[in-house]
């Protein structure tokens, strides 16, 4: 368990996501954590939900904090950075996990000197499986990038990048789990078309997904290595991957992605 005091100023959903994390696995003690939001109601629903520490006001609850987690909207942080700038420490911590915020805007706002973190967080918390993308500066050491890995051990697995890779990894990583539940939700009506019940077509279709990626993950191979290997001449498997390939859906599934890329350099 990490001993330090973390603060999150605003408490959404992702940062409901990432406190209900780091408490269920036993990252933080929920003494050690402080969350401030203009929605006073928010803040009572976090304390008494998870034991945390409910702040009256931004000020009190960056006071004695190692890591300050800035969870609002992007809109927003620039008026959060001015009524708090003055009183963090160069040696706290400063995370982010607002979209299209750049470490050059971090810097802008709060001053060079500090230690930013930027975070694009697991979407999958709760099963803790996928990765939260980061970027460091270089005020941050060694000891507080083990910090900070600790701390996301609670969401999933980490991934260091270069931030020039965090728009595409918005776009392929965070909302990969989309296109996954998109083609799983279809798989599963053609097991019911097929004339199974809902229930077993699901848990056909999951623990096909499930080894699928174990299979891909153990081996090492292209997957494409896998379905050589599943297709026999003039079989079943080649049939419908004929049907497959026909459609273009491995050009679609491509497409989507960049599609979901250009929007997020959109928004940026």
């Amino acid at each position: 368990m990490v001993n330090n005091k973390i603060t999150f100023i605003g408490g959404g959903n992702m940062a409901e996501g990432i406190i209900r994390g780091i408490i269920s696995n036993g990252i933080f003690d929920p003494k050690n954590i402080t969350v401030f939001d203009v929605l006073s109601e928010r803040k009572e629903y976090l304390n008494s939900t998870y034991g945390i520490v409910e702040a009256k006001d931004d000020l009190s609850a960056i006071k004695g904090a190692d890591i300050v987690l800035i969870a609002v909207r992007p809109q927003d942080i620039v008026k959060v950075a001015q009524n708090i700038k003055k009183n963090l420490s160069e040696s706290t911590i400063i995370i982010s996990i607002c979209a299209g915020i750049k470490m050059e805007k971090l810097g802008n706002i709060f001053g060079e000197n500090h230690k930013f973190v930027r975070i694009m967080p697991n979407t999958m918390i709760d099963v803790q499986h996928g990765y939260s993308a980061v970027n460091i500066n270089e005020q941050v050491k060694s000891s507080d990038k083990e910090i900070i890995e600790t701390l996301l051990s609670g969401l999933g697995q980490t991934m260091f990048l270069d931030e020039d890779l965090f728009n595409a990894f918005t776009a392929y990583g965070c909302a990969g789990p989309a296109y996954i539940m998109y083609f799983l939700a279809a798989l599963i009506d053609s097991g019911v078309e097929s004339g199974f019940s809902r229930k077993d077509a699901t848990a056909i279709a999951l623990e096909n997904l499930i080894a699928s990626a174990l299979t891909i993950q153990k081996t090492g191979k292209h997957p494409y290595q896998i379905t050589d290997i599943m297709t026999s001449p003039a079989g079943i498997g080649i049939a419908g991957l004929h049907v497959l390939s026909e459609s273009g859906f491995h050009g679609t599934v491509m497409s989507s992605v960049k599609s979901a890329l250009e929007r997020t350099n959109e928004l940026e």
